[in-house]
């Protein structure tokens, strides 16, 4: 394996044959007229450096090792404390000198203090150690996962970065399930309706096995009540959908029913939360026609025609502004019911005049409202009007024949018995 030479603006990095890497930094702000004296102090400092690596390397690669000698708690908590002991050996065949260690803190961890300051520069013999003690703290925020603490290690100055000089810590958060259901909109009591839940991870750790339970006992869950999750994993949002059904018996008004969210965290502890879920339940009317009756059973134009009715509701909600209306080719009658409650009935009445002779149907419709709007139901009655028999219309005519003359004959005697008194 080959030396290797790169050239940043602010460090020089070298890699030697033996697998160490060098991390040199330098300030290359100078003047034009000594650069060149620059460059050459910079040649210069890299062959010592390069002269010197085999002895450097061996001690950076063979001598130090870093091993974590405690990491309480384990595993942290976000938000919480972490102390963390090192151990720095000289496990090499030479005294190290001028080393020291810089602690290299990223996310989720922040460095309150340390028992002694590592970037100092020290001598390390060889077989012996020297220990830090670091205290951290994790952000309230970080999410279950096993983070790397990094540490640099500087000979004469010169970072050194052996094979795994990181120290690693697992952090366990604690799930935070939340639910979210989608509006329910016009539901009557004996309605089935879906309902899709969205249940959130708003925590930091893993939700698992997690089973979301309907537990109403006006609501009803059809099927199974007891949705099941593998997992959710932080900041993630899983999803069940299932029918439910309003019983019968459920007055119209704004409800509630719970449902329980039951799970356990990555260390195996219990968790249970309960939501509950707002339905607005809604009046409905059903109206519609028990029973109907049309007198006289044959009809003829010159008879009046009776109609009777009884008109039910047998919806689970009141129907108001109920009107019957009955239209006969050009004509319309209308009958006034008002308010019709739940499992209430009531009479109307009809006084026709049949029209032309024929078969027809009576449109009749019945209009109400409801929570749900206004209605109109429809239903057509056939009636067949017949044509007078010849019959009778003779017998008609003869009698007013008779009639005529008879009234005529009356009338000419009572005049003269009124002309001789």
């Amino acid at each position: 394996m080959n030396n290797y030479l790169v050239v940043y603006n602010d460090y020089v990095i070298i890699t030697h044959a033996a697998g160490c890497t060098y991390k040199m930094p330098y300030n290359n702000k100078v003047s034009f007229m000594k650069e060149n004296t620059y460059k050459v102090h910079i040649f210069l400092t890299i062959i010592l450096l390069i002269i010197s690596t085999p002895i450097v390397c061996s001690a950076g690669i063979n001598g130090i090792g870093i091993n974590a000698m405690e990491v309480t708690p384990q595993p942290a908590e976000p938000g919480g404390d972490v102390t963390l002991k090192i151990r720095v050996t000289n496990e090499g065949v030479e005294k190290i000198e001028d080393f020291s260690v810089k602690i290299d803190v990223k996310y989720p961890f922040y460095l309150k203090s340390e028992s002694k300051n590592f970037e100092n520069k020290r001598t390390l013999s060889v077989g012996s150690y020297v220990d830090n003690i670091y205290y951290l703290t994790v952000d309230p925020n970080a999410i279950s996962g096993i983070y790397p603490i990094e540490f640099d290690i500087y000979v004469n100055d010169v970072v050194l970065n052996p094979s795994d000089s990181n120290i690693y810590v697992q952090v366990v958060g604690k799930p935070d399930l939340t639910i979210k259901a989608d509006v329910i909109d016009n539901i009557a009591p004996g309605d089935t309706f879906p309902l899709k839940i969205s249940v959130n991870n708003i925590g930091t750790g893993v939700a698992k096995n997690v089973k979301v339970i309907s537990e109403s006992e006006s609501i009803l869950i059809l099927g199974s009540n007891i949705e099941l999750i593998d997992q959710i994993m932080p900041a993630e949002t899983s999803q069940v959908e299932s029918s439910f059904i309003a019983k019968n018996d459920l007055d119209p008004d704004a409800h509630q029913f719970p449902i329980t969210l039951r799970y356990i965290d990555e260390l195996g502890a219990n968790h249970t939360s309960t939501y509950n879920i707002g339905i607005n339940i809604l009046n409905r009317a059903d109206i519609g026609i028990q029973s109907i009756k049309v007198n006289p059973t044959r009809i003829t134009p010159l008879d009046e025609v009776h109609i009777a009715g009884i008109i039910e509701n047998t919806g689970n909600g009141a129907a108001e502004q109920v009107v019957v209306e009955l239209e006969n080719e050009d004509k319309s009658y209308k009958s006034f019911i008002g308010q019709l409650r739940s499992d209430d009935d009531s009479p109307f009445y009809f006084d026709i005049d049949p029209g032309s002779a024929g078969k027809k149907d009576l449109n009749i419709t019945i209009h109400y409202t409801d929570d749900f709007g206004s209605h109109r139901i429809q239903q057509s009655i056939p009636m067949e009007v017949e044509r007078p028999k010849t019959n009778i219309i003779l017998i008609i005519v003869l009698l007013i024949a008779i009639a005529i003359p008879v009234a005529y004959i009356i009338f000419k005697r009572r005049r003269g018995e009124n002309g001789e008194q």
